[in-house]
C-alpha cells in the first residue's frame, strides 16, 4: 500500500509539472550572452580603435587641398577629406569645445575655418568619409552614431590632447590632415584632424 501511495505521488507530481508548461531554462550571467547566442554587445571603443590606423591611412591618402576644397565650394553639406598648412590665427577654448582657429591662405570664402582639438565633439565628419565600414556593417543606427563619436574620441586621444596646445600656439603654422564639414546650422567649417603638426 504505502509502494501505491508513493507512486501515486509520483505520478500526479510528473503531471502537475506537464500540466504546468514547466521547462527547464539555462540562467545566463550577465555580460556572458554572447558566449550562448554567438553574438556579442557592440563596443564601439573597441570597434574604432581597431579600425583607427586604417582610417587615418585612408583619409591621408585622399585628402586634398583645403583652400581648394573649400574654394570649389567642398566641405559645405558633405564632409570631404582635406590637408593643408595655415597659420594659427586664435586658439579659441573660452567654450567646452577648443579649436584652433586657421588663417588660410588663398582662400576666398567668408566662413570660419577651425581645428577641432578639444571638448565634445558632434561632427560625424570623420565616419562619414572613410569607406572602411558602411551602416550596413552595424545592427542599427545607434551604432553608427556610436561609432561616428568613437572615431571622434580617437582623434582626440591620438592627434590633438597629445600636444597640449593653448593659448600661446597663437601665430604659429600648423599642418593638418583630416575631415571637414560645415558645423550644423552655422557657417563654420569644423575640421576633425588625423594627423596634426604645430611648430
Amino acid at each position: 500500500m504505502k509502494k501505491y501511495r508513493l507512486a501515486l505521488i509520483a505520478a500526479l507530481a510528473a503531471l502537475a509539472v506537464s500540466a504546468s508548461g514547466c521547462s527547464f531554462v539555462t540562467v545566463v550571467p550577465i555580460g556572458q550572452e554572447g558566449e550562448y547566442t554567438g553574438q556579442k554587445k557592440f563596443d564601439s571603443s573597441e570597434e574604432s580603435s581597431s579600425d583607427w590606423d586604417q582610417v587615418v591611412d585612408e583619409i591621408t591618402q585622399q585628402a586634398s587641398d583645403v583652400v581648394e576644397v573649400l574654394n570649389a565650394g567642398g566641405a559645405v553639406s558633405e564632409a570631404a577629406s582635406v590637408t593643408g598648412t595655415a597659420k594659427i590665427a586664435a586658439y579659441d577654448g573660452a567654450k567646452s569645445k577648443k579649436y584652433l582657429v586657421l588663417e588660410l591662405d588663398g582662400y576666398t570664402g567668408d566662413a570660419a575655418v577651425m581645428i577641432q582639438i578639444g571638448g565634445p565633439n558632434s561632427t560625424t565628419a570623420i565616419r562619414d568619409v572613410q569607406t572602411l565600414k558602411n551602416f550596413e556593417n552595424f545592427t542599427n543606427q545607434t551604432e553608427w552614431s556610436q561609432y561616428a563619436k568613437a572615431l571622434n574620441k580617437e582623434s582626440a586621444s591620438n592627434v590633438a590632447e597629445p600636444l597640449a596646445l593653448d593659448e600661446s600656439c597663437a601665430g604659429k603654422t600648423v599642418t593638418f590632415t583630416g575631415a571637414a564639414v560645415k558645423s550644423g546650422t552655422s557657417t563654420d567649417i569644423i575640421i576633425t584632424p588625423v594627423s596634426l603638426n604645430v611648430e
